[in-house]
C-alpha cells in the first residue's frame, strides 16, 4: 500500500493545502472495498450539549466571537453541525443562522435553539456555494468544518464578505482523526501524513493579505468512554468490517489520552 509522507511541492498557501488534502485522502481502493457505506458525520454525537459546554474552559474562539458581537446581534454559523459554536454565545445573539450540508444537523441545531430560547435560521448546502441565500451577519463564525474544503481562499473570502465585525474560525492544531494514524498503519499499511492544520489555514490567510489574530488554547486530557457506538464510529472512518471492532477497541483503551491543541483565528469582516 503507498505512503502518503511526502511533502507538498508547492510553495503557494492555498496550493499547499489544496495538495495536503489530496495527499491525506483515503484511496480510492479502499473506499471501493469497504463492507459498509461511506460515514457521513451523525447529527446525534455533534447534538449541543450546553450541561457539558458549562464544564469545559472558555475557548478563545468563544471570547474573540462575544467581544465583537453586538447586543441582539447576528450570527452567522459555517458548518453549524449541532450549533455548539454559536449557541455558546446565547444569550447575547438575536439571530444565529446555521449553514450545514448535512439535513440531519440543521434539525439538530433547530432543535437546540429553540431550547436555547434563541431564533434560528437554517440554509442547506455547502459553503461557500449557498453564500448568496444569506445576508451579511456582525459576526461569521466556523468551527472544524474546514478540514475536506479543498478551494480554501475561495472559502474564506466568502466568510469575509458574510461578516460585519468578525470572522472566527477554530481549528485544531492536527487534523481531528490524526489521533487514530497507528490504526491506519495496522490496518490498511498506510502512513499518514503530518501537518500542522492551524498552521497552514493562518498561512494562507496571511497570503490573502488578511489582518488575521491568533490565540492557540491546550485543552486537557479527556479519556473518552469506550462504548460499542464510539468504536463503530472509528470502523466507519477507518473502511474496515465488524471484525476489525476488537483491534479498534483494544487500540482506543490502550491510547494514553491526549492534549487537545485548538486555535482561533479572527480577522474583521468585509461585509
Amino acid at each position: 500500500m503507498r505512503a502518503m509522507t511526502d511533502a507538498p511541492s508547492t510553495p503557494r498557501p492555498a496550493d499547499r493545502w489544496r495538495e495536503l488534502l489530496q495527499r491525506s485522502a483515503v484511496p480510492q481502493e479502499i473506499v471501493d472495498a469497504s463492507p459498509e457505506p461511506e460515514a457521513t458525520l451523525e447529527p446525534e454525537r455533534f447534538r449541543w450539549r450546553p450541561e457539558e459546554d458549562a464544564t469545559q474552559p472558555v475557548r478563545p474562539s468563544r471570547r474573540r466571537a462575544l467581544e465583537a458581537l453586538p447586543e441582539g446581534g447576528t450570527v452567522l454559523d459555517v458548518g453549524v453541525g449541532g450549533g455548539a459554536s454559536s449557541l455558546g454565545l446565547v444569550p447575547k445573539p438575536g439571530l444565529i443562522v446555521g449553514v450545514d450540508p448535512l439535513e440531519g444537523m440543521l434539525e439538530s441545531f433547530q432543535a437546540s435553539a429553540a431550547e436555547a430560547g434563541v431564533a434560528a435560521k437554517t440554509v442547506l448546502g455547502t459553503w461557500p456555494e449557498v453564500a448568496d441565500q444569506v445576508a451579511a451577519a456582525d459576526v461569521a463564525v466556523c468551527h472544524h468544518a474546514i478540514y475536506r474544503v479543498t478551494e480554501l481562499e475561495d472559502f474564506l473570502t466568502a466568510l469575509t464578505e458574510r461578516a460585519r465585525r468578525r470572522v472566527v474560525v477554530e481549528v485544531s492544531a492536527r487534523s481531528p482523526l490524526s489521533q487514530v494514524d497507528a490504526l491506519w498503519k495496522l490496518l490498511h499499511g498506510i502512513d499518514r501524513p503530518e501537518w500542522q492544520v492551524a498552521d497552514e489555514v493562518e498561512a494562507v490567510l496571511k497570503a490573502m493579505g488578511v489582518a488575521v489574530e491568533r490565540e492557540d488554547m491546550v485543552l486537557p486530557p479527556r479519556a473518552p468512554e469506550i462504548t460499542p457506538e464510539l468504536v463503530a464510529f472509528f470502523r466507519r472512518r477507518l473502511y474496515v468490517g465488524p471484525e476489525r471492532d476488537p483491534d479498534i477497541e483494544q487500540f482506543l483503551r490502550n491510547r494514553e489520552p491526549q492534549e487537545h491543541r485548538v486555535i482561533a483565528l479572527w480577522w474583521p469582516g468585509g461585509a
